[in-house]
C-alpha cells in the first residue's frame, strides 16, 4: 500500500467508527463536476419557495480528496445548523435541541416549519414572501464538522450535506460499484480533506 492509501484507509476506519456512519469510499476527481452540477441545479429550483446555497458542498469540493460516506438512522448530524439568510442576517434556523424547540413553540415571534426549523418573524424583511420567491432569502447549508480528529497527514477535514438530487446521484454511483444502498433510511454525506505533501 502507498502512504496515500494507508492514510485514507486510516481516515475511513475512524469515520466508520462514528455512530451511524456505516461505510465510506474515495470518490474519483471527475465525479466532482457532476456533484457541483447537481447542486447548482437543485439550488436554482426552489420548488415554489426558498432557493438554497450549499456552502458545505462547495467547501468539500475544494479539497483534493472526497469521500462518500453512507449514514443510517443512528447518525447524529453535526452541530452546525442550516440557516435561512437574508442580506447576511439569520432569519431562521434549524433547531435540534428539543427544549429550545419547545421554547420557540410558545414564542409569538417564532414560526415552526416542519419538525425542527424555526423562522423568526420579527427578523423577516417586509415583502418576505416576494423576497423568498426571488431568491433574496436563501437556505444556507454550511460546511460542517466531521466529529473526529484528523489522522496524521490529513488536514482540512470538512463534512457536507448534499441535496436530495445529489444524494440520489451518489447512491446510484455507489450501487453501480456494489454498495448496498437499498435501505431507504440510508443517506450520504461528503467528507473533503487534503493530505500534507511530503
Amino acid at each position: 500500500m502507498s502512504s496515500f492509501e494507508l492514510i485514507v484507509a486510516d481516515l475511513m476506519e475512524r469515520i466508520v467508527n462514528i455512530k451511524g456512519m456505516i461505510d465510506a469510499t474515495l470518490l474519483p476527481t471527475e465525479l466532482k463536476r457532476e456533484i457541483m452540477a447537481s447542486e447548482m441545479c437543485e439550488e436554482s429550483n426552489s420548488q415554489g419557495f426558498f432557493l438554497k446555497y450549499n456552502a458545505g458542498v462547495r467547501e468539500a469540493l475544494k479539497r483534493d480528496n472526497l469521500l462518500a460516506v453512507l449514514t443510517d438512522e443512528n447518525y447524529t448530524y453535526p452541530p452546525e445548523p442550516v440557516e435561512l439568510i437574508y442580506l447576511g442576517d439569520t432569519v431562521g434556523m434549524e433547531i435540534r435541541d428539543k427544549s429550545l424547540l419547545d421554547v420557540y413553540k410558545s414564542d409569538k415571534n417564532a414560526m415552526l416549519l416542519g419538525d425542527s426549523f424555526v423562522i423568526f418573524k420579527d427578523r423577516l424583511p417586509p415583502n418576505s414572501i416576494r423576497k423568498a420567491m426571488s431568491g433574496e432569502i436563501k437556505v444556507f447549508i454550511p460546511p460542517m464538522s466531521v466529529g473526529i480528529e484528523a489522522v496524521d497527514g490529513v488536514h482540512g477535514l470538512v463534512l457536507a450535506m448534499p441535496s436530495t438530487a445529489t444524494n440520489e446521484l451518489l447512491k446510484d454511483w455507489l450501487r453501480e460499484r456494489g454498495f448496498d444502498v437499498s435501505n431507504k433510511n440510508l443517506g450520504v454525506v461528503l467528507i473533503g480533506f487534503n493530505i500534507h505533501k511530503v
